[in-house]
């Protein structure tokens, strides 16, 4: 591990379609993710690409197994920003538009020292209103050729 990921900091790329990755805490394995299809709904069928963008980052680990596999859901906001604030006396801190594992220690600690009341919980991200688009009901019916685009865009353009 200490070859793979020296410095033990979690990594990300600049691609639009990220992948990520760090060690685990017990530095014997890698915790490694990112979108690999259209439409992934089952883990298992997505865990050898993932091991395949693994591999093409990691060559010496070609011979390594994936030992498990798992999927969710990442939140998008239309402008591409995280956003954090207060309505009715709820606290939130959402859309990290795949960027959630380090963003999301982050803005927690921010928003935990905004509720206690201190100012360093602002941010200027703070209350910085949601932007939508035409068309869009809440349902993402745009996800699957925006993720064929940014794929297109990521493997030619990068």
């Amino acid at each position: 591990m200490d070859e793979l990921i020296p410095k033990n900091r979690v990594i990300t790329d600049t691609r639009k379609l990220v992948v990520y990755y760090r060690a685990s805490p017990d530095r014997k394995r890698i915790l490694f993710g990112g979108r690999v299809s259209l439409n992934e709904t089952d883990p298992q069928k997505s865990a050898p690409a993932l091991h395949q963008q693994l591999v093409t980052i990691f060559p010496q680990l070609a011979s390594t197994q994936v030992s498990h596999s798992w999927m969710g859901f990442v939140g998008y906001t239309f402008d591409e920003m995280p956003h954090t604030g207060e309505k009715d006396g709820i606290y939130y801190s959402m859309g990290y538009c795949g960027s959630g594992v380090s963003l999301s220690s982050y803005f927690g600690t921010r928003l935990g020292q905004r509720i206690a009341g201190l100012p360093e919980g602002e941010t200027p991200l703070t209350l910085v209103p949601f932007q939508t688009r035409p068309f869009y009901s809440g349902n993402p019916w745009f996800l699957a050729p925006s993720i064929l685009f940014y794929q297109m865009k990521d493997r030619y353009f990068s």
